[in-house]
């Protein structure tokens, strides 16, 4: 990707600040939180009003901002590619799934409406769906292959982390937050590493993109 276009840049700040953003606003949120666990206490615990004195900050930044620049993301990353595919389609309405999902876990916090559950099978599910896509995606216009395969497999251990997860829903093992994480932190991450991976130029193992077609 030695060839850049605005909009792939921009996409790629969208994912960087949205991955920053979640990490800062989740770690001050679990600060603030009596006896908060990382290991045992679910992520949406933090976005409780009864019970974070951060919830706002939490619900905003870690969810609704973040699902927001996700979904933007890939709407500014499709665009600015052009020649549109199955691939191409796919992947930006997983992006707009997991933003929608985001969005809703922010504004129905756990224990106040169906929605928030709903929200949250979204954004995982959609996220981590989008990063299997996105393999695809980011071959096709000349990103590293380690890229593409790490994102490949982070997406399918993010939804592997997500079954876990409802497996042992309601067992009390002490360990639901580390497996939530699991499933979250694979798009969080990605987050990340897609942006550096598009805004650093050095990076080892980058491919030339292809040229585009003359008509």
């Amino acid at each position: 990707m030695t060839h850049r276009p605005s909009g792939v840049r921009l996409a790629a700040w969208a994912w960087l600040i949205g991955g920053l953003v979640y990490f800062v606003t989740e770690a001050l949120a679990a600060v603030r939180y009596p006896d908060y666990s990382y290991a045992r206490d679910y992520i949406s615990a933090l976005g409780v009003p009864d019970a974070s004195p951060s919830a706002a900050l939490m619900n905003l930044g870690a969810f609704i901002v973040h699902g927001i620049l996700f979904a933007a993301g890939g709407l500014l990353l499709v665009h600015a590619i052009g020649r549109t595919s199955r691939g191409r389609t796919a992947f930006v309405m997983l992006t707009v799934i997991n933003g929608v999902g985001n969005v809703l876990v922010g504004v129905f916090h756990a224990g106040a409406s169906p929605l928030h559950g709903f929200g949250a099978l979204l954004a995982i599910v959609g996220g981590n769906a989008a990063m299997i896509v996105a393999g695809g995606v980011f071959a096709d216009i000349g990103a590293p292959r380690w890229y593409c395969v790490a994102s490949r497999v982070a997406g399918v251990l993010g939804i592997a982390s997500f079954v876990a997860l409802l497996a042992i829903a309601g067992a009390d093992t002490g360990l639901e937050g580390a497996v939530e994480r699991g499933a979250v932190y694979s798009i969080i991450g990605w987050d990340i590493v897609t942006g550096l991976v598009i805004l650093l130029p050095t990076l080892p193992g980058r491919r030339a993109a292809p040229s585009p077609p003359r008509g």
